[in-house]
Parts: C-alpha cells; structure tokens; sequence
C-alpha cells in the first residue's frame, strides 16, 4: 500500500505537470517578450522547456514556427522542415540539435564564442552557424545515415563541420546587449549559396 501511494502521489505530480503544459507555454512568451536579453542568455534550456510542452508530432505537422512563433524571433534559432530538427545556438558556442521525432537533443561544439546565427539550407543538408564573437561562419553537413535519422546512434554526431571562413566582425549599432539579438542573420538564396546579412545592411556571400 506504501508503494502504492508514493506511486499515485508520483502520477499526480506528473499529470499535473502534464495539465499545466499550456500555461508554461504562455509563462514562456511573456519571458521572451519582456526578457529576450535574459531568455538568449538559457536558449536551450527554453528550447528543452518548449520541446516538453509541444507534442513532436504537432511541431512536425505545422512546423516550429506555428506551434510556438515566439522562440523563432531569435535568429540563434532554426527548423528544418525536410529533416525534422531543430538547431539552437548556445552562448557558450556550442550547437543543440533536436530531432523532433525522437525528442533526442545532441550537443556539438561549434565556435570559441555565442551564437549569434543558425540556418539550415533550403534542401536540409546543411547547416550554417555564425559567431561574430569569434568573427567565423561555419558550415555543417547533416547525417543522413538511416541510424542517425532516426536517432538510435545517439553518440554518432549529427552533424560534421566541413567548412569554415573567417569574417570581420559586425559593430553594433550602439552598446547594450539587447542590440546583440539582431546583429546579423543567415540568409540561404540556394541549396549551397547563403548570405550573412548584417543589422547595418552589409552582406558576406558565401558558398558551401
């Protein structure tokens, strides 16, 4: 009878957590909209809360961009529609892929520095990210192997970096972290053509 009431008391923590899914929901836009200095600052971890509140199965049906458009004004953020996955740039330089299928998330390191862009090109195979804190645009080729697409090798990295250039770095339009959301973005014209578009309107054209 102990056993079992520890459990019940256990089902009824988790179905209440289940139960408030679309207020931590809500809770979490009003952060991003109020904070979004702040909320940069523990992408994944909001990333990890949103992938827990959304069913996968509905982020892959309508796209991240319907089911929670908050978290897409962040430009360290990115869907793919083709492979299912979700990249999010971390401060500390790193990148957190998401399979939504599976619910897995993998860490790869990626730059000496916080993300400040991540794309994925048009047809899915790639990736780009961006740190104007270690001045380099990285390009990463996804893995495609039917084990690593579905997520069962999970220490198998899915991602490769295949390419990296250097550029000179985007100045600010004046100081204070806020203007570090939207210094620059990644803009893919082709499969293989992407545009590093700065807040200031210069752009750096590069290929894969």
């Amino acid at each position: 009878m102990q056993s079992q009431g520890s459990q019940s008391q256990q089902n009824v923590h988790i179905t209440t957590l289940a139960r408030a899914k679309t207020e931590i929901l809500r809770v979490m836009e009003i952060l991003i909209e109020k904070m979004p200095s702040d909320v940069v600052d523990l992408l994944v971890e909001v990333m990890d809360i949103i992938m827990y509140c959304i069913e996968g199965s509905l982020v892959k049906k309508k796209g991240l961009s319907e089911c929670f458009p908050a978290i897409c004004r962040f430009y360290m953020v990115a869907y793919c529609d083709r492979s299912y996955r979700i990249a999010v740039g971390a401060r500390q330089g790193s990148v957190a892929l998401y399979d939504v299928r599976t619910g897995k998330c993998q860490h790869i390191h990626g730059h000496k520095g916080p993300i400040t862009a991540v794309s994925f090109a048009p047809d899915g195979r790639y990736l780009a990210t961006y740190s104007n804190a270690d001045s380099h645009i990285s390009f990463w080729q996804m893995n495609t192997s039917l084990l690593g697409s579905i997520g069962m090798l999970n220490s198998a990295p899915q991602l490769r970096c295949i390419k990296t250039y250097q550029v000179p770095p985007v100045q600010p339009a004046s100081p204070g972290s806020q203007n570090a959301l939207k210094l620059a973005r990644l803009i893919w014209t082709s499969n293989r053509n992407v545009i590093l578009m700065a807040h200031d309107g210069k752009e750096h054209r590069f290929m894969v």
